[in-house]
């Protein structure tokens, strides 16, 4: 099954009482909360982080997954890090933040980043580090029943291609380590999408949804690039298990005009793109066929 939500991230970077207003109002209701590192004096953060787990607790919203951070407050979050001590406190550090907010990671997905980006001559080490990571990350995500879904990453990203993320997963158990595939990331492949979707379809668990130029990452909403949605989405129908497909947008609220609109508008504008999607192979098949008046 399909299940649509939406990235924290893409309303704000805080969870304000507007966007917890705008959700009392939307249809959309699952959200992937964004954890950010930030030092214990910045309370509009820890504010932010507790109205989101009000309004988890609350049936207002509904966390099906949790996105860590991979960077900040002066802290490295790199599971790959070829440093071993750093890798270790890397580690202790992310359990510590699921511990602490256990209550977001109910819906059972967690997306990392599998590295920053590194050289890609360091790669075969780094893949081995963040097996290390996994390895003793996965106690954690079975006692708290949560899949550590390691994201295909752009550019010299460790997991920037298909071969590198079944690498960093092979021999887990596919209920607790899969793979968050996000279509912006894919660079200059957007026509092998399907294919890619097809290959790794075993260990997806959710997918980061947006639309860009077929060059490099732009979050746009879907049919506002050139992603070829009705063959993705035929691809991801197949797919024999739950996955989660969240919509990434960013800069959608107006951040260079004259006003900011309301966040929901934000969600107004994410369903309507989810509309798309449940919808696509008819809209695309109409706008081939589509003549624009007085163009003849």
């Amino acid at each position: 099954m399909i299940i649509y939500a939406i990235s924290s991230s893409s309303l704000g970077s805080r969870f304000t009482a507007e966007v917890q207003e705008a959700f009392s109002k939307a249809k959309l209701k699952n959200i992937e909360a964004c954890l950010a590192s930030e030092p214990p004096e910045n309370l509009e953060y820890f504010d932010s982080l507790a109205r989101m787990k009000a309004a988890c607790q609350e049936g207002i919203v509904n966390s099906v997954s949790v996105h860590m951070p991979f960077y900040g407050c002066g802290l490295k979050w790199d599971p790959s890090c070829l440093d071993e001590s750093i890798r270790q406190d890397v580690v202790r550090r992310i359990s510590a933040m699921v511990r602490e907010n256990a209550l977001l990671f109910k819906g059972g997905n967690m997306t990392l980043h599998s590295s920053n980006e590194p050289p890609l001559d360091e790669h075969p080490q780094r893949i081995e580090q963040c097996r290390r990571s996994l390895r003793e990350l996965l106690p954690l995500a079975e006692e708290l029943d949560f899949s550590i879904n390691v994201e295909f990453l752009p550019r010299t990203c460790v997991g920037n291609s298909e071969d590198e993320l079944l690498q960093l997963v092979a021999g887990f158990p596919e209920k607790y380590v899969g793979i968050c595939l996000d279509v912006n990331h894919i660079m200059d492949r957007y026509q092998d999408l399907p294919q890619m979707i097809r290959r790794l379809a075993p260990r997806i668990k959710s997918m980061h949804i947006c639309d860009y130029d077929g060059v490099d990452e732009m979050h746009w909403f879907p049919w506002q690039g050139i992603i070829p949605w009705d063959e993705v989405m035929a691809a991801i129908r197949e797919i024999d298990h739950d996955v989660v497909l969240i919509s990434e947008t960013m800069n959608q609220l107006g951040t260079k005009v004259s006003h900011v609109a309301h966040p929901y508008f934000g969600l107004r504008q994410t369903e309507k793109a989810f509309f798309f999607l449940e919808n696509c192979e008819s809209f695309i098949a109409a706008e081939k066929d589509f003549a624009i008046p007085g163009n003849n």
